[in-house]
């Protein structure tokens, strides 16, 4: 999914160079600076503003289901465990439950899925060439291109 996010950035700039920049992001920054170019983009009409809207959406669940595999891992024990988080402002009671193979094939199938209604609502708006403006820069320079440009 973080894949298809960064060639809808690029396609969404327009530009080769928006890679140097989204290889900097995560998830949830691409998502949201997806939205809000999409809801700028002036060469878009509402209908594939629309549908690329509601992919981001759906990425944007993806992702907060997979961070929550991923970072209330750390508490998980077998069965049902309460588990009181605390910050320095408040703390708040979070019921962790033990995740099963089947719901981890399950958020995978979603994050799939998500990847895959982006790429539709990239190819849709831009056509199928946009989703490769991503790689331009790489294919040029001969490497990735990394926080440390050059690198």
């Amino acid at each position: 999914m973080e894949r298809m996010l960064r060639a809808a950035f690029s396609a969404l700039v327009g530009s080769k160079y928006a890679a140097v920049v989204d290889g900097r992001l995560m998830a949830f920054a691409l998502i949201e600076d997806c939205r809000h170019i999409a809801k700028a983009h002036t060469d878009l009409d509402d209908q594939a503003r629309h549908r690329l809207v509601a992919a981001l959406d759906a990425c944007e669940e993806a992702n907060r289901k997979r961070n929550r595999v991923i970072h209330d891992a750390w508490a998980t024990r077998p069965g049902d465990v309460m588990v009181t988080l605390q910050s320095t402002r408040s703390s708040h009671d979070v019921t962790v439950k033990a995740r099963t193979i089947g719901e981890l094939h399950q958020l995978a199938d979603e994050i799939s899925g998500a990847a895959d209604h982006l790429t539709a609502a990239i190819s849709a708006a831009f056509g199928s060439a946009a989703l490769r403006i991503e790689d331009q820069l790489r294919l040029e320079l001969g490497h990735d291109i990394s926080t440390e440009f050059g690198t």
